[in-house]
């Protein structure tokens, strides 16, 4: 048999069983609306990620030249005259159910069992020694060394001779492509909220625990398999369970397919776990015989049960959201107004009807955001002060992000040369909100805006002192000083 073909079937087969939660069934449920905060990048997750493509590249790259060498070896030896026949008889002890696929593969099968079959070496290497074929011996374990440092045999979990290499290499190994650019895109999807909720420190130590579980129960189950499992998957099976804890009765939307049919449901996130423990089930009794599917369960199930338990002892950072509810049926009829009219091209009728419909529901943000970049081509208009103010009439309701007040605050300020929305009272709701929020060069700025204005409450003397004590904080005494200067002992008048 020429080397080149053995070689690719040994490329072939060198995966060995993988962890590989993607490529299954044409089953997939995964959720379609938990979006990541970028101001908290999920650090872990990219980390993990890069850390699976560096491997892959740089170090399992390397596999082609280990294993030439390996076989070059083997052949360029004695071997393959001395093994042929033992193997026949290793087939006929333990193993009589291959004939037939002997019979059928000839040669390929036998050479191809004879370098990578962990098993027959392990059935062989004892009766080697009883014989005394100590220059067989030598030979035979000198292979096994070079074909050893192969990233799966070096790296990759074998249930019947387990390793601590093993135990978390495994994780960072994958078979092609596609198999690494499956399971990342999994650990995208759902790390993404996972490290969100736990945290960067919490997110690594479940994912890793969460592999160990998975590994631990694939060597429950296959305790006598010599082929190596390798992939991220039983870890990524584990972000999926921690998901499902996290949102626990929140209804997500879900994306699913099943054969060539596809769709979106709304559900429940704690109800998709047993659907996918029971698709991991079904693919293990009718599925492909080479994927990890006790890996996968064990992972879903040890995350799920990790992400409980440390809830219960930590809350999340986080609070994950629920599905979005549908706008209340006038608000979502007057944007639907308002997108035919900039469709049609008639900017003025849509400005027009941001502008009534705002004033009809002063406290919906979309309406009044929607209001805003209609009128901001014309920042000197009575329509954009009056979209501007309605923004900042929203400092008083607390559902409202801080954040996107004075966003609008400062582009207001860019955008206008007037700004006749900056009222004595919208900066004083303001002041007070930027107080809250802790934004302290916004209410900074808003106080003196006050003080410039002459403007005379009450609050303006306690806002002062939040901020003469943050400025003291820092160790800025004159700031400090020149604050309370400025805002202690105005008289008192009015409320806001």
């Amino acid at each position: 048999m020429s080397a080149p073909s053995l070689l690719f079937l040994l490329q072939r087969f060198a995966i060995g069983r993988s962890c590989n939660i993607y490529k299954e069934l044409p089953v997939l449920i995964i959720p379609i609306q938990n979006k990541p905060d970028w101001r908290r990048p999920p650090l872990m997750c990219f980390v993990l990620i890069l850390a699976n493509l560096l491997v892959f590249m740089f170090y399992q790259g390397g596999d082609d030249a280990r294993w030439q060498q390996a076989e070059e070896y083997y052949f360029d030896s004695d071997l393959p005259d001395l093994e042929e026949q033992r193997f026949l008889i290793y087939v006929n002890e333990e193993h009589p159910e291959w004939r037939l696929q002997m019979d059928v593969e000839g040669e390929e099968f036998v050479y191809r069992e004879l370098l990578w079959n962990t098993e027959f070496h392990q059935w062989l290497l004892p009766r080697l020694e009883q014989e005394g074929q100590t220059q067989w011996l030598q030979q035979r374990q000198h292979f096994a060394g070079l074909r050893d440092k192969i990233s799966s045999m070096a790296l990759g979990l074998t249930p019947a001779e387990p390793s601590a290499a093993g135990l978390f290499g495994h994780m960072f190994l994958h078979g092609s492509w596609d198999h690494l650019i499956g399971n990342m895109v999994f650990l995208l999807l759902f790390g993404l909220s996972v490290e969100l909720a736990l945290g960067g420190l919490w997110f690594i130590t479940l994912y890793l625990l969460g592999g160990l579980a998975a590994a631990s129960l694939h060597m429950l189950v296959e305790s006598d398999s010599y082929v190596p499992m390798v992939g991220a998957s039983g870890a990524v099976s584990a972000i999926m369970g921690m998901f499902v804890a996290i949102y626990g009765v929140r209804r997500l939307r879900f994306f699913y397919t099943i054969g060539f049919m596809f769709g979106e449901f709304s559900a429940p996130a704690l109800m998709v776990l047993p659907l996918w423990l029971g698709k991991e089930v079904f693919g293990y009794l009718y599925g492909d015989a080479g994927i990890a599917y006790w890996a996968h369960t064990g992972g879903l199930l040890a995350g799920f049960v990790l992400a409980l338990l440390l809830i219960y002892w930590r809350p999340p950072l986080k609070a994950m959201p629920q599905e979005e509810e549908e706008l209340p049926s006038p608000q979502k009829s007057a944007l639907a107004r308002i997108d035919r009219f900039q469709e049609e091209g008639k900017l003025l009728e849509a400005a027009e009807a941001a502008a009534s419909a705002v004033r009809q529901y002063p406290d919906h943000l979309p309406l009044i955001q929607r209001f805003i970049e209609l009128t901001a081509i014309n920042p000197d208009s009575e329509a954009y002060h009056r979209a501007n103010l309605a923004l900042f009439t929203q400092a008083a309701n607390p559902t409202v992000d801080a954040r996107i007040i004075s966003s609008g605050y400062y582009s207001y300020l860019q955008t206008t040369q007037k700004p006749r929305a900056l009222t004595a009272k919208t900066c004083l709701l303001m002041a007070r909100r930027a107080a809250e929020a802790k934004n302290w060069p916004w209410l900074d700025e808003l106080l003196n805006k006050l003080i410039a204005q002459r403007v005379q409450h009450p609050l303006i003397p306690k806002l002062g002192m939040t901020l003469v004590n943050y400025y003291r904080r820092l160790g800025e005494e004159g700031r400090a000083r020149e604050m309370k200067a400025l805002t202690q002992g105005m008289e008192i008048s009015g409320q806001p």
